[in-house]
């Protein structure tokens, strides 16, 4: 792992460069603050070239250059360790002296998804500028986000601005898989992070094909991602010789069931549904067409042939996610040798659970696929976790409703993002995946998410892929969105 400084000179000209080059000024809107031009791009560069790969993480590299940066501004800083060396979260608190309001937090993760390197063209971890975009594992998902959250925060801090409530920011580990992330910290160091409202991952500012910011999603509710295993057995002998229970073959015809299976969507989460409906009024023609057709389908086979054309149509895997939940094979492992067939052979199979939908039924409906009871279905735990007690984790995160939208929070998402993107109509929204939210959730505060920055289908489609890409000026212009979002809900 290679952990660089700050720019060099030449490079933070180029940057400034590409700026120019795409035309955007330094705010679309003024924000009353003040800062260096380009700090959140040299941030978000800085960032990627912290390889955060999870595992194993090493996500208190990040924390030390945040710290650095906060601290000098009166950020009260303190890095937790976990009990994995080197993974660590970051708590940092701009302190109101006479607070009227519980706190504000910010909450970003730190740690990213590992990488195919020999499919990237760039280096992943080079946080290179090209053709106006910043690229490399992370820039969407979602170190593009905690860079706009921090320099945001900073631009708080530098303007002096006298605080009705304190402004937390945290840089979490362990969101992308592990047993240390938000969870843990708030089971271990809640007092450090409880708060009033909270901004985290989530909604999506879509843009058409033109380029022109269509609608603003604020996630008020996550779909669940529950892991699960399948395992196979057969006999072990010499590939020359195969015999019928092989292992790997039975393994290779439950997941061809379940490519080949459609869940059927069932009737649409209320959040999902406004989510839907404000679609049809933001985009024009093609997809909004489909989604049409779909609000208007009554009853199972009506929604199924209703959402055949609608998840082929463009931005169709989103809204697949969001109408129905799915399982999705991820990893596959099975063999030691190329001439022998092994005893043993096991996937895992992502499960994205819609609001409302317990684990249980999912397993169930699931095995009912896969048809063979020779392939066992077991829920993937943490550590010192039971398979029950993950059973019923999933069973209260059903449960949970959506954030209010009668927040403060909210509306000022509302009115910033709409000066900031006059043509993208916002709208609470069901995100299609998951987050690390839920601590805050399950105790009733509201969470509201965001990825501040308009994004393509295609930005969207290389996200946790091979060439993963944020707009330098879709970043800039998130983040002057978000500085205002703070001094409006945060200042006096």
């Amino acid at each position: 792992m290679q952990v660089r400084g700050k720019m060099c000179a030449a490079t933070v000209a180029a940057v400034f460069a590409v700026g120019a080059f795409t035309g955007h000024a330094a705010a679309q809107a003024p924000v009353g603050t003040s800062g260096p031009d380009g700090e959140v791009v040299e941030l978000l560069q800085e960032l990627i070239r912290i390889n955060t790969s999870n595992p194993p993480g090493n996500e208190a590299l990040v924390a030390e250059l945040l710290r650095a940066r906060l601290a000098p501004l009166g950020f009260e800083v303190e890095v937790l360790p976990t009990p994995t060396p080197g993974k660590a979260h970051l708590i940092a608190r701009l302190r109101a002296q006479n607070p009227t309001e519980k706190p504000l937090l910010m909450a970003g993760h730190a740690d990213v998804v590992g990488v195919e390197r020999e499919l990237w063209k760039v280096d992943p971890f080079g946080g290179l500028v090209r053709g106006g975009d910043i690229i490399g594992r992370g820039a969407m998902d979602f170190k593009g986000g905690l860079a706009a959250f921090t320099v945001a925060a900073m631009r708080l801090a530098r303007s002096k601005a006298a605080l009705s409530r304190d402004v937390i920011l945290l840089a979490e580990a362990d969101e992308e898989g592990g047993d240390y992330g938000t969870s843990w910290l708030a089971k271990n160091h809640w007092p450090k992070i409880e708060a009033g409202i909270s901004l985290n991952e989530g909604g999506w500012v879509l843009e058409d094909r033109a380029g022109t910011p269509r609608l603003m999603g604020i996630t008020t509710v996550d779909k669940n991602s529950l892991s699960v295993t399948l395992r196979t057995r057969g006999t072990s002998t010499h590939s020359s010789r195969p015999l019928p229970d092989s292992a790997i073959d039975r393994l290779t015809r439950a997941l061809n069931r379940i490519g080949r299976y459609e869940t059927t969507p069932p009737e649409l989460d209320p959040t999902a549904r406004r989510y839907l409906r404000t679609w049809t009024s933001a985009f024009r023609g093609g997809s909004a067409n489909y989604v049409r057709a779909y609000l208007r389908a009554e009853g199972p086979a009506a929604r199924r042939r209703a959402a055949r054309p609608l998840v082929r149509s463009e931005y169709g895997e989103l809204f697949n996610g969001l109408i129905r939940t799915i399982f999705v094979p991820t990893i596959i492992e099975g063999g030691f040798r190329s001439n022998v067939l092994p005893g043993t052979a096991e996937a895992t199979v992502n499960i994205r659970l819609l609001p409302g939908d317990g684990p249980r039924p999912a397993i169930a409906e699931l095995r009912r696929v896969i048809g063979d009871a020779q392939v066992r279905v077991t829920p993937i735990a943490r550590k010192g976790e039971s398979v029950e007690e993950v059973l019923e984790r999933f069973e209260e995160r059903a449960r949970l409703r959506p954030s209010r939208t009668g927040t403060d929070l909210y509306r000022s998402l509302v009115t910033q993002g709409g000066a900031q993107w006059p043509t993208a109509k916002p709208t609470p929204a069901l995100f299609e995946a998951g987050t690390d939210a839920f601590p805050w959730r399950e105790r009733g505060i509201p969470v509201y998410g965001v990825y501040p920055y308009p994004v393509s289908r295609s930005e969207l489609t290389a996200m946790h892929g091979n060439g993963e890409r944020i707009s330098v000026k879709r970043l800039e212009e998130g983040t002057d969105m978000l500085s205002r979002v703070l001094r409006e809900v945060a200042a006096r």
